[in-house]
């Protein structure tokens, strides 16, 4: 007989596959076994009745469904028994959360050119729900793998999120937003702002030049005012060096760095 599971509690998931048919021991003549079908008939058991055993471990006591099956039967089909003492299942707690995506990305540009701006992701998180033991195992999604070969121009792609084996999502899919640009490199001059050094303190030189390379979109953007350049005195004090090394405070997000010049800083204190 097969059997239907319904009525789950709205904070409850089943987590395996409970039992679907059930085998019954019943009497009755021969013509009357061939002609009643009661193997199409269904036994549907309420979820919110299992008894629970412990933890994510419930069950349905067949002894208590046995006046149940035999309404099931046709007239002149008696049950004898059903076929085991248990009916098993795993029921656990429903829990949620939003997670990040993360993108699988296999990408190679054609010369001079490159990512704008960072990969965007849209929706960036997404809601899952699934049996609370199996949520706090799962601290991000990847989406399938896209494989682009020598990209020139943005680009929208769909991609399919990456859904784990009984956990529950709001969405199948997102968008990945690729921003293309042709890159040229550039420099500049900024001036080195000293902290933690004395007032009577020197430097040589007074400026470092910044090798850069940026998309020929924000080219005309870049001006010195987005930069900071800084050499922290503490350097000497703590290292015993005999230089200062200036580090880059504040740059435009639309640039990749690619060198300070020079790195060292000489420094020369008046007495």
């Amino acid at each position: 007989m097969e059997t239907i599971y319904t009525n789950i509690a709205i904070q409850k998931i089943v987590i395996d596959t409970p039992i679907k048919n059930i085998t019954l021991l019943v009497k009755g003549t021969g013509f009357k076994l061939i002609t009643s079908g009661f193997t199409t008939s269904k036994l549907t058991l309420n979820l919110k009745k299992a008894t629970q055993k412990k933890a994510t471990d419930y069950y349905f006591t067949t002894k208590k469904l046995h006046k149940k099956v035999q309404l099931k039967l046709n007239s002149g089909i008696e049950l004898i028994k059903i076929q085991r003492d248990t009916i098993p299942l795993k029921m656990g707690t429903l829990q949620s959360k939003k997670v990040p995506l993360k993108t699988n990305l296999e990408l190679t540009f054609q010369l001079g050119h490159d990512l704008a701006t960072p990969i965007k992701i849209t929706p960036s998180h997404v809601l899952i729900s699934g049996e609370a033991s199996l949520i706090d195992k799962i601290t991000s999604l990847n989406l399938k793998k896209i494989k682009l070969e020598n990209i020139s121009e943005s680009t929208t792609l769909k991609a399919t999120i990456e859904i784990p084996k009984k956990l529950r999502i709001e969405t199948s899919s997102a968008k990945i937003n690729i921003i293309v640009d042709k890159f040229t490199e550039g420099e500049i001059e900024i001036p080195i702002s000293i902290k933690n050094a004395p007032k009577n303190i020197n430097i040589f030189p007074k400026k470092v030049k910044i090798i850069y390379k940026v998309g020929l979109k924000n080219f005309n953007k870049i001006n010195a005012n987005l930069f900071k350049i800084e050499c922290d005195y503490k350097q000497v004090i703590m290292n015993g060096t005999t230089y200062l090394t200036p580090k880059l405070m504040k740059f435009p997000d639309s640039i990749t760095l690619i060198r300070i010049v020079p790195q060292k800083i000489d420094f020369l204190i008046h007495k």
